[in-house]
């Protein structure tokens, strides 16, 4: 029942300066300001976004169209460009480009948002300022080639905390790239604080060792000044790469989850206490106080009052925006350790369904269906060959069968096969089999001891715990 981080927190780079050009605050500058530009400086965090509810998640099977907690089960370690907004309901199905390590990477429709955007700021405000008399053909080359690099940046940075993460046997699902930047998909929470450490610090300094790459690869091309007169437009994008991506490694640092350095805060917290609990309480405050923050900068900035992040107008609201993304963030973290806490007063033995209805696999779905579903609207059945189990039909593989199709569909092309499934002990936790349940986009599992089924357990009987604590609203 693992955070939703995203590596979903927010981290998020801004892409220009709220007083002028990039390379300005780095004393390259040779010209007036550029007004009304997007915030100075870089965040970057990993988040807890229901990426299922905003779309981005993978395409789903017929099994999981289930009832979830407001909660999400994967670990989104993520770089989000800019805060942005959700996209909740597009539904955008993502496009797989390749894999890195065997990874899925994948891009979100959403993502060309964020191109076109990027490339537009670069090409008609920042580069412009500091390369003059180019033309608008070099200009747009120059700011495609930047954020082409850059957006692989990203995606290097999520593999580095993948690359981690499996380290410690914790699988990792895809990279994907959306409009808010991108997001590595890791299944499940480190186990112990040193693994969450070195997982969050992975990111930031990959980002430090990128940039460091982009200004030596400057200075041995023969780097020059990009605000003296013999500056090259080759010059102007690797400082800005190099630059941005050191930004994006310290602003990243913060210590406010669920940013990366509020991760990496809540693992050195969880050394001291030894309580992942007590720790993500104090992190995820720590991160929801620094969302406030921001928020109010953005309040004043707006009023008009120099907050030196922001200017009024566009860069206040981005601000605002920003902070209300990463509160939420924050918050949910404190709404997952709340879910995990209440179930983990649970083992599987005490919420499965004992000796359930066992079906042949050729019956019929009609059979298994027809007035059973309006009276028994969670009905699971064991579908049994020769004695062993071969399969689960619930009534949600009953329900994504058209009923015209009901006498004809037999229980073995209905059901989950059990080569699908995984087995779970008895005295195995309610959390780690609801995470488990989701990494496998799955709502029942059976139930096993000494090699016998003795039940099943339903994504249904354990949300109905948080229900009954009053943490999620309905199923």
């Amino acid at each position: 029942m693992r955070d939703t981080d995203t590596n979903t927190g927010w981290r998020g780079a801004w892409l220009g300066q709220s007083r002028g050009a990039v390379f300005r605050g780095y004393g390259f500058a040779r010209r007036g300001r550029i007004g009304g530009g997007l915030p100075r400086g870089v965040i970057l965090g990993a988040a807890e976004p229901m990426l299922r509810d905003y779309g981005f998640a993978s395409e789903p099977t017929a099994d999981s169209q289930q009832p979830t907690a407001n909660s999400q089960q994967m670990v989104p370690y993520g770089v989000w460009v800019g805060g942005g907004c959700t996209l909740g309901g597009m539904g955008f199905r993502n496009i797989r480009v390749g894999s890195l390590l065997g990874i899925p990477i994948l891009i979100n429709p959403s993502w060309f948002i964020l191109l076109g955007l990027s490339t537009w700021l670069l090409a008609t405000r920042i580069f412009p300022e500091m390369l003059e008399d180019a033309s608008t053909l070099t200009y747009v080359l120059m700011a495609l080639t930047s954020v082409i690099l850059f957006f692989w940046s990203i995606v290097l940075h999520e593999l580095a905390h993948s690359v981690v993460a499996r380290w410690y046997r914790i699988p990792v699902k895809s990279i994907t790239l959306f409009v808010l930047g991108g997001v590595a998909h890791i299944t499940q929470e480190a186990k112990k604080p040193l693994a969450e450490l070195f997982m969050a610090a992975a990111g930031p300094f990959s980002s430090l060792l990128i940039g460091i790459a982009f200004i030596a690869a400057w200075y041995v091309l023969g780097g020059r000044d990009p605000g003296g007169a013999d500056a090259r437009a080759l010059d102007l994008v690797l400082l800005w790469l190099g630059l941005t991506n050191g930004m994006l490694a310290v602003f990243n640092m913060i210590p406010a989850y669920p940013m990366d350095g509020g991760r990496v805060f809540r693992s050195l917290i969880w050394l001291v206490t030894g309580n992942h609990s007590v720790s993500t309480q104090i992190a995820a405050w720590t991160g929801r106080g620094f969302a406030w923050l921001l928020i109010a900068l953005g309040i004043l900035a707006a009023l008009d009052v120099d907050v030196y992040v922001a200017e009024p107008g566009f860069g206040a609201l981005w601000l605002v925006f920003l902070g209300f993304f990463l509160e939420n963030a924050a918050r949910q973290g404190l709404m997952q350790s709340r879910y995990v806490r209440a179930l983990d007063q649970y083992r599987a033995g005490e919420l499965m369904l004992t000796n359930p209805p066992t079906v042949d696999p050729e019956m019929s779905v009609a059979s298994l269906a027809r007035g059973v579903l309006e009276i028994n609207p969670r009905v699971c059945y064991a579908v049994e060959a020769e004695g062993r189990l071969a399969g689960i039909v619930s009534a949600y593989q009953l329900r994504a069968v058209p009923e015209a199709l009901w006498d004809r569909m037999t229980a073995r092309e209905a059901m989950v096969p059990s080569s699908q499934l995984q087995a779970v002990a008895p005295d195995r936790l309610v959390s780690e089999i609801l995470l488990e349940m989701e990494n496998r986009d799955l709502t029942h599992l059976p139930v096993v001891r000494e090699g016998h089924v003795v039940g099943i357990i339903g994504r249904d009987r354990i949300l109905g715990v948080l229900k009954q604590a009053g943490l999620i609203r309905g199923m």
